[in-house]
């Protein structure tokens, strides 16, 4: 009942602070009969054009009253309309405008609009200025869309930072993602799966520009088509495309300045001629940072306090990142498509601590300190292909595609460890414990799938598809150690080891929807059948150990929507998901900090399952609500292990618990003046761990707050800047690990220069050095207080130069490749 008070006073402090800001930036306005408008957009020749600008203007002033964009095959719809007398204007680079006559629309009414023809325009593209403005953060349906570039805060920063930034979504100090206080989020780059998590996913995503993206969408609720895979949903980066034939790109130019530099760049270019479009990103990123961490460790006996370990870790880290991305596009003919992708990634990187480790008595006398310097020197490389198929079958919207994909990570790490142990006056207490490790990991995935699309009726659509994966993860940890005796280097055996693992995951779905006039209902039922096994290999100290899984699971998805007016809609949702364990945290490998402090992967790990609920309302398409309920079982966290003897602490993952989380967010994003627009996103849940960890009972519940805010100005025609920021409040990450309040604020200007084919943007990110994180950890036996601070306080600058000649065309279709899970769970890294 405590925790539920505590949730009702929040919600209602939360509640009054919206009607609040509601009341200085929106107007309520009477409830109204919603009608429709629909139609489509041609070439000459009849075939439909993709990305096509419509806008719906009320005839009496050519105000603006809503905007669309057309689909792939030329189709645009408006919704919610009110009564009235409009014009509709239709508008892309490289064909001349179009306007139609005066629409009369009637209450209730849907209307068709005929055909539009839009002609090509003589002159190129390099001759006609094009701007588009675009809110921070558009609310759909079925997600919620962030524009990277509407952000001058943006500007010089990475795709991590985008994410951080991003309503609901948080990022933790290790780069592990959440959604609404949830972690397990599939994260996507153009519907492809980045194949990576952990420390890997984060390092990817610090190392890509922000220039390079143009959405980010977050999925909650995710529907069958999608791989079952993720608790908290999907974050699908949407990068930017070029729509022009010819010659066009754009260069991304950054410096950033805090402790130490960064500097993350980026080339695109695409041609496009004929039945034949060639793009290609190429990318370059310096990124140097330090982590400055302290842990304080408390040992207890009996219930007497018997030492404290007071650690300081110095810790400094950078790499280079090159990133290739080339793909070819062939049109077969005006239906029939064939695609070509190959990516590839080359990161070596160095990761340092220099640290002491004081070590006193239950009295508060030093008895020893330990002094340690660890190196971790690896290299990242990972190359993927992927060939795509695309064949529309009929006008209607019927079409099939295929993919397959291959891709292979591998990595060579070198890992030093040299502990020094002193008494207080400065003499040797034990020989130096000195370890060397070399830990090459490979790991290979072979992925295909095909989707077909049926529409049925205007107002329904039937989906259908299969795919299969095949993953292969071989790990050889090879540890040595210095004996002083010998004076030689001798194979250690209690940490050598390797671990060799296969997956195959075959699934298949079904998808239906239909609107029928408020109602709007979808349906679908994803299986999935896993088969594993893992082998262990043994030494002179540990035996073989190997297991074998096959088990197959039903993910049904639900969503009923009702559009009560042209202001109001609701929906309901339901959804069924999994969690696998990352193939790096089942990587036995250690990564230590000092003799006394490691992390370590689990072999024996097991998925989770979630069950997802959401009751959402959205007002005027600005006004969003949303109550969650999320049911997990077999969660997968980050727990830590102690030896009381030896004074040794490790992190791992284990199955220890259910959870139970009930969630409120509220989000609000329009215009307040001209000149002036607010994006508002708060979120407030209680989370209920239970289960058992290190054999002693865990029973914790804690009601938390984040909520994260955007303000945006502009100044006469090419000046525009920002202020925004997050503040979260102590939240129980894991149901061992608490972490206490953080928060930061930032700044950011922009100013379009060269005519506009070029722009600067300057960014301060987190000036006032707010974004601090501390962690506790109070169970059983371990006690253990962390605090951190990084490379956080930075000043960025960004120019950006867009370059084209050519003429529009239609947009090409963003591939999904066919691995949709397995990508996000390659990870680990070396703890940077």
């Amino acid at each position: 009942m405590k925790h539920l008070n505590s949730f009702t006073n929040l919600y209602v402090r939360m509640t009054a602070m919206l009607i609040f800001l509601l009341l200085l930036s929106a107007t309520a306005t009477m409830a109204q009969t919603f009608s429709k408008i629909s139609g489509s957009v041609q070439e000459t020749g009849g075939k439909g054009l993709n990305g096509v600008t419509a806008s719906l203007l009320k005839a009496k002033d050519s105000s603006l009253a809503k905007a669309s964009v057309t689909d792939k095959n030329g189709l645009y719809e408006f919704e919610n309309i009110k009564e009235g007398q409009y014009l509709i204007s239709f508008t892309s680079v490289g064909f001349e405008k179009k306007t139609t006559q005066v629409i009369s629309l009637t209450s209730g009414n849907a209307m068709q609009i005929p055909a539009v023809i839009l002609q090509q325009v003589a002159k190129g593209l390099s001759e006609v200025t094009v701007q588009a403005k675009r809110p921070l953060v558009e609310n759909k349906i079925d997600k919620m869309v962030v524009n990277v570039d509407a952000s001058p805060t943006n500007a010089g920063a990475n795709a991590l930072e985008v994410l951080e930034k991003s309503p609901g979504v948080s990022v933790d100090r290790d780069g592990n993602i959440s959604i609404k206080g949830k972690q397990g989020v599939i994260v996507l780059i153009d519907g492809k799966q980045t194949y990576l998590s952990g420390q890997d996913l984060a390092n990817l995503l610090r190392n890509m520009p922000a220039s390079q993206l143009d959405q980010v969408e977050i999925m909650t609720q995710p529907s069958a088509k999608y791989d079952a895979s993720g608790n908290s949903g999907i974050l699908n980066l949407r990068t930017k495309k070029n729509l022009a034939k010819g010659f066009n790109g754009t260069i991304n130019l950054s410096y950033v300045q805090g402790r130490y530099p960064k500097s993350p760049n980026s080339f695109n270019f695409n041609y496009r001629s004929g039945k034949i479009n060639l793009f290609t990103n190429l990318s370059y990123s310096y990124w140097s940072g330090f982590n400055d961490q302290h842990l304080t460790r408390k040992f207890h006996k009996d219930g007497e306090l018997e030492s404290v370990f007071e650690q300081q870790a110095d810790q400094k880290h950078y790499g280079h990142n090159y990133n290739a991305r080339i793909g070819l596009d062939y049109s077969i003919d005006k239906n029939t498509t064939i695609g070509f992708l190959v990516n590839g990634t080359h990161n070596p990187r160095r990761w340092e601590n220099n640290g002491r480790a004081d070590i006193y008595n239950g009295k508060g006398e030093l008895d020893s300190f330990n002094v340690v310097q660890t190196i971790n020197r690896d290299t990242w490389q990972n190359l993927g292909a992927n060939l795509n198929f695309r064949r529309v079958l009929n006008a209607n919207g019927r079409e099939f595609t295929v993919d397959l994909d291959r891709i292979a990570y591998k990595t060579r790490s070198r890992q030093t460890s040299d502990n020094y142990n002193y008494f207080p006056d400065n003499t040797y207490s034990v020989d130096p414990f000195l370890l060397r490790g070399n830990l090459p990991s490979e790991i290979t995935i072979y992925s295909g799938k095909a989707d077909y699309v049926h529409p049925l009726t205007k107002e329904s659509k039937f989906e259908a598809g299969v795919k299969s994966s095949y993953v292969s993860t071989d790990n050889d940890a090879q540890y040595t150690l210095y004996d002083h005796g010998e004076a030689e280097w001798v194979v250690d055996n209690n940490r050598s080891n390797r671990f060799k693992y296969e997956e195959n995951i075959n699934a298949a779905y079904v998808n239906y929807n239909r609107q029928m006039k408020k109602w709007g209902v979808q349906t679908g039922l994803r299986i999935e059948n896993t088969i594993s096994k893992g082998n262990q290999f043994g030494n002179a100290v540990q035996k073989d150990s190997s297991f074998k899984k096959n088990y197959t699971q039903l993910f049904p998805t639900a969503y009923i929507s009702y559009a009560m007016n042209d202001k109001n809609q609701f929906g309901l949702s339901y959804g069924r998901r999994i969690e696998r364990p990352n193939y790096q945290d089942m990587n036995p490998f250690q990564y230590l900090l000092d003799q006394y402090t490691y992390r370590q992967g689990n072999p024996n790990l097991a998925p989770q399952f979630t069950h997802n609920i959401e009751l959402s309302h959205n007002y005027r398409k600005a006004l969003n609500t949303t109550l969650s309920f999320t049911s997990t079982t077999d969660i997968l966290n980050d727990i830590l292990k102690q030896n009381d003897e030896t004074k040794v602490t490790y992190q791992t993952k284990e199955n220890v618990a259910k959870r139970q989380t009930i969630g409120l967010s509220v989000s609000y994003n329009a215009p307040v003046t001209k000149w002036w627009a607010t994006s508002v996103y708060m979120n407030v849940n209680n989370s209920h761990y239970e289960g058992i960890v290190n054999n002693s009972p865990l029973d914790v519940s804690l009601v938390s707050f984040m909520g994260n805010t955007s303000q945006q100005f502009k100044f006469a025609k090419t000046w525009s800047a920002e202020v925004n920021g997050f503040y979260r409040t102590a939240a129980q990450e894991t149901g061992m690990f608490l972490i206490r309040p953080m928060g930061v604020v930032s700044f950011g200007f922009g100013k379009q220069i060269m005519k506009n084919k070029a722009s600067l943007k300057l960014n301060i990110y987190d000036p006032f050095y707010l974004q601090k994180a501390r962690v506790v950890i109070d169970h059983d036996n371990i006690d253990v207080y962390v605090t951190n601070k990084w490379d956080n306080r930075r000043v960025g600058l960004n120019f950006i130069y867009r370059f084209s000649k050519g003429q529009n065309t239609q947009a090409q279709n963003r591939r999904s490749s066919s691995a949709q899970e397995e990508q996000n769970r390659v990870g680990g890294g070396n703890g940077q």
